[in-house]
């Protein structure tokens, strides 16, 4: 090893390569037969079972396959039919194909030239999201995450309100206002004191018992802000919440941002993927009145993280806002509306995430993407049923899509429901059978269940409901 040529060792073989593919057959087969989808070791035990020390000498690739081992028989199966616990999960071959050629090609999305053919297949699916909103020509990037979708939408609408701010900073301007719901993702806190607003320049929106934003308490909080002197400039609705899954009622809020003034936002990292489906996409009407949308292909659609879209109505606003002087060495061509998507993103830098989403898209075409997502409203509204068939246990706020949150109602002990919840929760996840999340509503500890894996049929979702409920039986008998 210590010999060889560094371009020699860091180069692979066919034998390598299929070694690695066998390892993740393996792995992919034992999320399939449903072996645990996680064992659960506290950090001190899993560093002691793994050889983490980076030695001054090197290992052959051959000697990498027990590390690669090593790896996959401690990471947690996002692939398995009970894993529920995070708004993604499952696999996609296509999409598997795609990373691993992005990945073998090695190119970044800065400039046509380096990026010729990833280029064009950005802008052709961004074309056919934006069509999808209800955007008849729209512009957008794939961003490294909704969060950061959002925030790149809250600096576009900052600088149509204040477009000397490129130039003069926020030194000399009213306080800018942005408005989101009491149940928006908190990327939007992040975009707030990132951006030079402040949290406190952060309004939130009341909602109703659904968690839906109170259209009329933003008309309320927006004459607030101009009585005080302030600028209401952006107002950011969500396309199914963290916990409930709510869909905001966009029409109207695109009704008030018009006639106020403001950049209308939709956080569709999670929901807005329902477009795709004929029979659901109604919970995204109004989202065309929009200025800008976040779209997560790697949630609902079931790409590999990384996968987001941020898409903009009106074309020339991305590059307004993020182009900048001192760029000549990389982008050479000067046009109006440049080949090159460098300019018009806070990224330099940025992998190939179009490529896994185009190759999926032309294996399932726009039907197949029907199909997945009508399955797992399928799903979704078996486990509503079953939970409501249940005696011990009890959904606490309505399903609005593919989240539902409910709790175990202990009958034979004690215990509380928060406390029953957690416990089950726990032992669901230490003993292998699934991974399903928690989360706070008011004073409820509540499970929240997430429809979202493609790798989940009917008889999982009834097999992880009699496994819950098993499991909350034995721990009232432990308890008495």
């Amino acid at each position: 090893m210590t010999d060889a040529k560094p371009r020699d060792r860091l180069m692979f073989q066919a034998s390598d390569y299929l070694n690695l593919l066998q390892q993740l057959e393996q792995f992919f087969a034992d999320s399939a037969k449903h072996k645990p989808v996680a064992t659960p070791l506290d950090p001190a035990t899993l560093s002691d079972r793994l050889s983490l020390e980076l030695s001054r000498e090197g290992k052959s690739l051959e000697e990498l396959q027990t590390d690669i081992a090593n790896y996959l028989n401690n990471a947690v199966k996002t692939a398995h039919p009970a894993y529920f616990n995070q708004l993604w999960g499952g696999f996609t071959a296509p999409c598997f194909m795609g990373d691993m050629v992005g990945s073998a090609t090695n190119t970044s999305m800065y400039t046509y030239e380096v990026a010729p053919v990833a280029t064009l297949i950005e802008k052709t699916v961004i074309a056919k999201m934006g069509q999808l909103v209800g955007f008849s020509d729209p512009e957008g990037q794939f961003t490294t995450g909704g969060s950061n979708g959002n925030f790149m939408a809250m600096a576009i609408a900052r600088h149509k309100a204040i477009p000397t701010l490129k130039q003069e900073g926020m030194t000399q301007c009213p306080k800018p206002i942005a408005f989101v719901s009491a149940e928006s993702h908190y990327s939007f806190a992040k975009a707030a004191y990132l951006l030079g607003l402040g949290t406190a320049q952060l309004w939130s929106v009341p909602v109703d018992n659904e968690g839906k934003m109170v259209v009329a308490e933003l008309e309320s909080l927006i004459a607030k802000a101009r009585a005080e002197g302030s600028l209401p400039f952006f107002v950011a609705g969500t396309a199914g919440t963290t916990v409930r899954g709510a869909y905001d009622p966009f029409a109207e809020i695109a009704a008030v941002a018009q006639r106020e003034g403001l950049w209308f936002h939709i956080d569709g990292a999670w929901g807005a993927s329902v477009l795709l489906s004929q029979t659901h996409r109604h919970l995204m009407q109004g989202a065309e009145q929009a200025d800008s949308v976040v779209w997560d292909a790697h949630k609902m659609m079931g790409m590999t993280l990384m996968c987001s879209v941020l898409l903009v109505k009106q074309r020339g606003m991305m590059l307004n806002t993020f182009s900048t002087d001192g760029t000549d060495y990389l982008f050479h061509a000067e046009e109006s509306d440049p080949i090159d998507l460098g300019h018009s993103t806070i990224h330099c830098g940025r992998r190939v995430d179009a490529l896994k989403l185009w190759l999926t898209w032309k294996h399932l075409g726009d039907r197949g993407w029907e199909t997945l997502i009508d399955q797992y409203f399928t799903l979704a509204a078996r486990a509503e049923a079953i939970i409501h068939a249940r005696e011990c246990l009890k959904l606490v706020t309505p399903r609005q899509s593919l989240n539902l949150c409910f709790q175990y109602i202990p009958q034979n002990s004690q215990q509380t429901a928060n406390d029953m919840t957690l416990k089950i929760r726990q032992a669901l996840w230490s003993e292998g059978v699934a991974m399903v999340n928690y989360a706070q509503l008011d004073d409820m500890v509540v499970f929240r269940l997430v429809i979202c894996n493609n790798q989940t049929g009917l008889e999982d979702i009834e097999a992880f409901f009699d496994a819950l409920v098993a499991i909350g039986q034995r721990l009232e008998r432990e308890s008495v």
